[in-house]
């Protein structure tokens, strides 16, 4: 029930006393809803399927200023506005460098409302003067959804209005998703505006992606559902190559920019399939390689320097030689030859050994040559062939296998419960393989 938002339920429908499975448009109907109390409904609100249409308080429209109207309708005036059964009050911008429109005149106009709304594309309603009520002007709704507009944007804003005044449907569409932004469309967002049932806004929007105006190419991309500009889509795809390769400039040693810190960085306003999308197009196109939470370039590769090269065995020969008492990150450095005051770039060296699977990360910044990680798994798989069928160890037993202390043993065992090495069974874990 809008513009409240609350959710009811029909629990009958009838035309003229009489109960009906249907009733259509022009037949007086009483709906008993469930959910709400009588005192709560107000002339105007209107009943909808959940989602279906959405309240607004800004419209662009069309007026017509009847030509025996008292006076011209200005910028700022107080009108009241009949739309649907609806009674609101109104200001009114007129779009127009005069910024009123005379008796007679039609023209563009915004309507802002004092109180939420339910208006949809195409429908009409009347203006009645503040003081005295009397009828002097009627009007078309273009866009239910609009935003307040600046001045020097009229031009443009006219091109818009006219397109939703005069053209066909997928014209129209295309307008509205040119407005949503970043965001994009959902066609529940299409049928909220225009009012549009299911068949017609699939119909619509087929049409638009196709092309939008006769022999012209389509202005529209469909992202996983999500309808977005297609000038805006290729303006997230510049700013995303852009962005993955100003990372390869600044760190020439990382595989590439976080999937996360890009979405931040330039995706905040849109919606997360449009984000999807992208990546997908670019990789699609041989741009940009997604591996994971990883984007980069699909020629970036790293190319290490011969200090770097020796800076990397050092490090693993660290971890390698420490086999399951692994050191701690500053130690590692230590044994590797890196000073303190390279330490940020020895992490990087470490990010690497990391990425190419050299090294595990066990628990924090506790990580294990995998030479040393494989070995145990294959005395965990001697131990559970032993002690077939149970296959359980405990703590005591897994400290003695791994000839470690408990600082490294519960590390260790939490670590094989997450990669499903071993199965938590209360103070003992079940070997899974």
């Amino acid at each position: 029930m809008l513009p409240a938002g609350r959710r009811v339920r029909a629990r009958g429908v009838q035309v003229h006393g009489a109960s009906v499975e249907r009733a259509q448009s022009g037949q007086r109907t009483a709906v008993n809803l469930a959910g709400v109390d009588v005192s709560e409904i107000e002339r105007g609100m209107v009943l909808a399927p959940p989602g279906r249409l959405l309240p607004t308080q800004i419209i662009d429209v069309q007026l017509s200023v009847l030509a025996s109207a008292p006076r011209a309708i200005r910028t700022r005036s107080r009108l009241r506005v009949h739309i649907g059964s609806a009674e609101v009050l109104a200001r009114v911008r007129v779009l127009n460098l005069r910024g009123d429109l005379l008796p007679g005149d039609t023209g563009f106009a915004q309507l802002r409302f004092e109180s939420p709304v339910v208006a949809w594309h195409d429908e009409r309603f009347i203006i009645r003067s503040y003081s005295p009520a009397e009828t002097i002007a009627g009007g078309l709704v273009l866009d239910p959804q609009a935003t307040k507009h600046r001045g020097r944007e009229l031009a443009k804003i006219h091109e818009r209005l006219r397109v939703l005044l005069d053209s066909r449907r997928a014209d129209k569409l295309a307008v509205f998703v040119a407005a949503a932004g970043d965001r994009g469309l959902r066609p529940a967002d299409i049928a909220a505006r225009t009012g549009w049932n299911d068949a017609v806004v699939s119909q619509v929007t087929k049409e638009a992606r196709e092309a939008t105006t006769t022999g012209a190419a389509a202005t529209i991309v469909e992202a996983e559902g999500v309808l977005v500009a297609k000038e805006n889509f290729e303006r997230l795809s510049r700013m995303t190559v852009a962005e993955v390769e100003r990372q390869h400039q600044r760190e020439p040693l990382a595989r590439g920019l976080a999937r996360e810190t890009l979405r931040e960085r330039h995706f905040t306003h849109a919606a997360p399939e449009i984000f999807r999308a992208v990546i997908a197009r670019l990789e699609k196109d041989g741009v940009l390689v997604a591996e994971k939470d990883i984007v980069r370039a699909r020629e970036h590769g790293l190319e290490l320097s011969a200090a770097d090269e020796q800076l990397r065995e050092k490090l693993s020969q660290a971890y390698e030689a420490a086999a399951l008492e692994a050191p701690t990150l500053d130690q590692a450095l230590v044994v590797a030859g890196i000073p303190p005051a390279r330490r940020a770039h020895g992490r990087k060296i470490l990010q690497l050994l990391i990425d190419s699977g050299t090294l595990v990360r066990v628990q924090g910044e506790m990580f294990f040559h995998a030479h040393a990680i494989e070995r145990l798994k294959g005395l965990l798989r001697q131990y559970a062939q032993e002690h077939e069928p149970e296959r359980l160890i405990d703590v005591p037993k897994f400290k003695e296998l791994a000839g470690v202390s408990r600082k490294y043993a519960i590390p260790l065992l939490e670590y094989f419960d997450r990669e499903r090495i071993t199965l938590r069974a209360g103070d003992k874990r079940i070997i899974l393989q």
